[in-house]
């Protein structure tokens, strides 16, 4: 799960709390409220890190005497201390990683003959493929071998300024 995910899921959650009270609150209230959430919002990234099930958000029970407003104006201020914090960064980080592909396999070389029929496919202006010529020409690749032929000399063709005829 990519690190915006999770910390918007986390954001969601925190954010559905803040219609639960309309009390004012001391500064002793509020310093705990904070913590709780800090807590919760991390607790909530972990679970998503973990590919777990995204807990329910929920007022803390520390948060029990603090007014809306203030709720709001925490759950910015966690939020943004925990996206500057070290654990973001590593958050992101594990999520870069995981998204990152693998690398795709190269296959076996494109032979001449291949190479040629898929440019001649590629810019013929016909609505028609010619398997009959690219099976023996390519016969020998497999569907994604086959595929990412038809893409390498795509790629080359696009280098190389080459258009389709109309």
């Amino acid at each position: 799960m990519n690190t915006r995910t999770a910390a918007c899921a986390a954001l969601l959650a925190l954010a559905a709390l803040t219609g639960c009270s309309d009390t004012d609150s001391g500064s002793d209230d509020v310093a705990a409220c904070k913590t709780a959430m800090a807590k919760q919002l991390e607790q909530g990234v972990a679970a998503r890190t973990n590919a777990s099930p995204m807990p329910t958000g929920s007022r803390p029970p520390a948060c029990a005497g603090v007014d809306d407003a203030t709720l709001t104006r925490l759950t910015g201020e966690v939020t943004t201390e925990w996206l500057d914090s070290d654990q973001a960064d590593k958050v992101a980080e594990d999520a870069l990683k995981s998204a990152t592909p693998a690398a795709v396999p190269t296959g076996p070389e494109i032979s001449a003959d291949c190479r040629a029929w898929i440019e001649r496919e590629l810019l013929d202006s016909s609505d028609s493929i010619d398997a009959t010529a690219g099976s023996s020409a390519c016969g020998d690749m497999s569907d994604a071998e086959l595929d990412a032929a038809i893409e390498a000399v795509t790629d080359d063709l696009v280098e190389q300024d080459a258009t389709p005829a109309p």
